[in-house]
């Protein structure tokens, strides 16, 4: 899915003032009457996995992340995704923000629910009696103990994901 533009960085800048060290958007116009200058600009917004700071520009709503990457950097983020470094997504500090394929960005998913071993790609196998690990579609092998399997998926982490290799466990 493509993102939408953003708007001008001259008048983001204008309307908006974003603190990098903490994350946090300001209001810096009143663009309208439920807006005060100086206060936080944005509000959380749940989704079916998570919450995110989206904020409202002209009658339109962006995410905060990707406007803290336009703004500091200077550069438009269109094509590719942002990743949250520690998986948290209210947290816009930009050393918490970078650059992603959607590739990369799925690599450093939180651990899901449903998960039985507390390790991402390793499930335990009830016919064969034993921990099994994968990593993209790529069987790493039958373990007798779980920490066999897990040394083995954190090993294809690295290879597969590099930095954007999970940090669970």
């Amino acid at each position: 899915m493509r993102a939408k533009p953003l708007p001008p960085l001259e008048e983001l800048k204008e309307i908006l003032g974003y603190n990098p060290d903490t994350g946090i958007f300001t209001w810096k116009k009143q663009v309208r009457n439920s807006v005060e200058i100086g206060g936080e600009a944005g509000c959380v917004q749940k989704y079916e996995r998570d919450s995110r700071i989206r904020i409202s520009i002209n009658g339109k709503l962006y995410f905060a992340h990707r406007l803290a990457y336009y703004m500091y950097h200077g550069v438009d983020p269109l094509e590719k995704d942002i990743d949250h470094k520690d998986r948290d997504p209210l947290n816009n500090k930009i050393s918490n923000l970078r650059l992603a394929t959607r590739k990369e960005n799925c690599a450093n998913q939180k651990i899901r629910k449903n998960n039985t071993s507390g390790v991402t790609g390793v499930l335990w196998n009830k016919s064969k009696g034993k921990w099994e690990a994968w990593i993209k579609k790529v069987y790493l092998g039958c373990f007798l103990n779980k920490e066999d399997a897990i040394k083995a998926r954190k090993e294809a982490e690295l290879k597969y994901h590099g930095e954007f290799r999970s940090r669970e466990t």
